[in-house]
């Protein structure tokens, strides 16, 4: 073991938090506190994916403003765009696709969130709240 000597002449090692697994604010090594306590505060948090799909729509719907169109056109126009849109290659080098029944279908998306971008569970902290058995 690595590690500064004991008074004993031993070796003593680094202490290694685990990750709070049984907290309830635990997600595949993340931690969402800090977005359960405030949504959508850390927008750097979201899915890349759905924000460019957010900020089409937006731009989509400006457009179609200014044409004046029913909404079942507009809903015509719109799933047409969102098919190629789907199909285009995903902006994000971190998908992971299988597994998930969301939009888009990526290992990582909770809810609107990209689990890689939230800070990494150190381990069990003043926050810890067990988890409830479902």
């Amino acid at each position: 073991m690595d590690g500064p000597e004991g008074l004993d002449g031993t070796t003593r090692g680094t202490l290694v938090r685990l990750p709070a697994v049984g907290c309830a604010d635990f997600q595949a090594g993340r931690c969402l506190y800090e977005e359960r306590l405030n949504p959508g505060l850390h927008m750097a948090w979201r899915c890349t994916v759905l924000a460019r799909w957010e900020a089409v729509f937006d731009e989509f719907l400006d457009r179609a403003e200014n044409f004046g169109l029913s909404e079942a056109e507009l809903g015509l126009l719109w799933s047409r765009r969102f098919e190629r849109l789907a199909e285009e290659s995903l902006p994000c080098p971190d998908v992971r696709v299988g597994g998930s029944e969301s939009m888009p279908e990526c290992l990582h998306l909770l809810e609107d969130l990209c689990l890689l971008r939230l800070p990494q569970c150190a381990g069990p902290c003043e926050r810890f709240r067990l988890r409830e058995k479902a």
